[in-house]
């Protein structure tokens, strides 16, 4: 499923017929003109100009909306303007929505939320109204999007908003698509086009003519497709690469149906290119689709393959994306049912409390009682002592079986974090060579491999196997001896005889990509470490390097010998990373850190916080040496050993 984004923040200066570039550089400038003012002497003006800024970044998905988002928030703190906090707020839920992160983008949310319900924001309600549906959209809950977009209608209309207007029109319209309900598909695309067109929003005229092409594409009237995909390309007063892409990769469909491949061709490449440009994942998939099927009925198969194998490995990431956001979604329910758990806690204690102020009476009352009683009956005073003494031994006995049950609860939530561990090195470790594996059986579905080059294939496969069997056998014997919790097992080992080894897993790999994969060394290397956790460590290290590398690249592996220590170097002329990145790089992990390869290859964000532990538990250090498009170079440094 995919959604075009549609979400729209009330102008306070806007900038009536400029292009979407134009107008973000216009906003630029103004700042850059005031900035000395503002910083000096800050006010609303300033937070407003910030946040038309961060809107338009975030309208072509830039990370730069949270960096301006941020300043702006902290601005409107400064100066007490609540409108400008929240429409801050806004603009970060908004930029987490169009990548996908719906957690954070509820998060911001329901604070931005909070803001407006507090200072009787009607305008902030109606932008967070629109972004629920959204949301509701993008975990298929159809009918809740369209009730939240209804009362988006209802409150725009209060506000006489038809900017917003529009864009809820358009969202109605993506709901009733997937409601199949094509009557209001049209209806609400047709509405929210007329008010566009009546504001002159000539973004939203683009997304509705691209969207109009596919309701008419999808019913086989091609002519009127191609009008209105044409329509966004042609537009001498609006262009956007993203929309361009969307309507390049519309025509691609309409030609190809036409059995006209050349055009097919033409704008799917078209498509594919500003799609790239602009990195948006559902359009490169749409459009290396197009690519390999006209390559395919145009007879030229060696560009169909081209084009499938690429088709597949970017299948294979948008797939592990869709398993993402189902973790998102679970996340999300967790998180309100954690809400849950913590009212009842609440409702729990203060039941509590009054249940302890009853018992304080009761005592009380109980206390003079029994004060008239040990007066009257000291020998009755004795028995409740000996009562007291047998409750007390109790007591205790209660208090050390719940330290067990403590203890046993602690053991098997070290278990279960220690079974999750090993079952993602594991997995993690196993995807890239299997990804090889599993590209190549391609190939042969393809049915456009000759018999030589079927012999080579398998001879690849082959190896790729035995290494793979052998790289299986090595994790699984090693996790079954670590059931207990993470050991390690210093002994002394030869190191460039176990990166030879890895090197043979990853050859295949490297080979696909064109890359040369180097290890050089004049002797062997010994340290004094554990085995298993150095093949995991170096493991992820070369993998890496391959994934960020681009065709004709290099990945080394070399040594260095100082009188105390063991220096190795995992070196590549990748993309390198820059200082944000490399500043992040073992402070988090999963996906706040985890990006795609040059071939879209998906990482887990685990491997380095694995290399950070083992290479700690093994008492080595880690250095890391990276610049943007020039590369990195991860350096592992072991002790030597005292052998006098």
């Amino acid at each position: 499923m995919f959604l075009r984004l549609i979400l729209i923040t009330v102008f306070l200066n806007p900038y009536l017929i400029f292009s979407q570039q134009k107008k973000l550089d216009s906003l630029l400038g103004l700042w850059k003109k005031d900035s000395v003012r503002i910083k000096q002497q800050p006010d609303s003006n300033a937070v407003k100009l910030l946040n038309l800024i961060a809107y338009e970044y975030m309208q072509i998905a830039s990370a730069k909306t949270i960096t301006i988002s941020n300043e702006a928030f902290k601005i409107a703190e400064q100066v007490k303007f609540d409108k400008g906090q929240t429409t801050a707020l806004a603009n970060i839920a908004r930029y987490y929505y169009v990548k996908g992160d719906y957690e954070l983008s509820l998060k911001y949310l329901l604070r931005s939320a909070a803001i407006s319900e507090y200072i009787h924001d009607l305008d902030g309600k109606a932008g967070m109204t629109n972004l629920l549906g959204l949301i509701y959209l993008a975990q298929q809950k159809y009918k809740l999007a369209k009730k939240e977009l209804y009362t988006a209608v209802w409150l725009n209309k209060k506000l006489n908003n038809p900017k917003r207007l529009a864009s809820n029109y358009f969202n109605l319209a993506l709901a009733s698509i997937e409601l199949n309900q094509p009557d209001s598909v049209y209806y609400y695309f047709q509405l929210s086009k007329k008010i566009s067109q009546k504001i002159h929003d000539e973004h939203l005229i683009a997304m509705n003519n691209n969207r109009l092409g596919d309701f008419y594409l999808l019913r086989k009237r091609l002519q009127e497709a191609i009008f209105y995909y044409s329509s966004v390309i042609q537009n001498t007063k609006y262009q956007n690469d993203w929309e361009n892409s969307f309507a390049y990769t519309g025509l691609a469909k309409c030609y190809y149906q036409k059995k006209d491949y050349i055009n097919a061709i033409s704008y799917a490449q078209k498509g594919l290119d500003l799609a790239q440009k602009t990195n948006t994942k559902w359009d490169i998939a749409q459009a290396l689709k197009i690519l390999h099927e006209s390559y395919r009925a145009a007879g030229q198969y060696a560009e169909a393959y081209k084009y499938l194998d690429l088709e597949n490995k970017y299948s294979d990431s948008l797939s592990n994306e869709q398993t993402e956001k189902e973790l998102t979604k679970l996340s999300l329910k967790r998180k309100q049912a954690e809400n849950d758990a913590l009212l009842r806690k609440n409702q729990v204690v203060l039941q509590k409390e009054a249940n302890s102020q009853m018992l304080i009476m009761l005592i009380g009352s109980i206390s003079a009682s029994l004060s008239i009683i040990l007066v009257l009956n000291v020998r009755n005073a004795r028995k409740k002592e000996r009562l007291y003494d047998d409750l007390q031994e109790k007591s205790e006995q209660i208090l050390a079986q719940n330290k067990l049950i403590e203890k046993q609860n602690k053991e098997l939530l070290l278990s279960n974090q220690t079974k999750n561990k090993l079952f993602s090195i594991v997995g993690h470790d196993l995807r890239s060579p299997f990804a090889t594996i599993l590209a190549s059986f391609r190939m042969f579905k393809t049915g456009y491999l000759g018999e030589a080059e079927k012999e080579m294939i398998l001879d690849k496969i082959y190896e790729q196997v035995s290494a793979t069997s052998e790289m299986l056998e090595h994790l699984l014997n090693w996790a079954n001896s670590q059931k207990e919790g993470l050991t390690t097992q210093k002994q002394e080992m030869c190191l460039t005889q176990k990166i030879e080894q890895i090197k043979d897993v990853f050859i295949n790999t490297a080979e696909n990509k064109n890359i040369e994969l180097v290890h050089s060394y004049n002797e062997p290397v010994f340290v004094h470490a554990d085995p298993d956790q150095i093949h995991i460590l170096f493991q992820n290290l070369i993998a890496n390097a391959i994934k960020f590398t681009k065709a004709e690249g290099t990945v080394a592996i070399t040594y260095q010998q100082s009188p105390t220590a063991v220096l190795v170097s995992v070196k590549d002329n990748g993309i390198g990373m820059s200082s944000e990145k490399l500043s992040q790089l073992f402070a988090q992990s999963g996906k706040g850190i985890s990006t795609y390869g040059t071939n879209y290859e998906k990482g887990l964000g685990l491997g380095l916080s694995l290399v950070k532990q083992f290479a700690d538990l093994n008492g080595a250090s880690i250095s890391v040496k990276s610049e943007e498009n020039n590369g990195s170079e991860f350096i592992i440094s072991f002790p030597k050993q005292d052998l006098t």
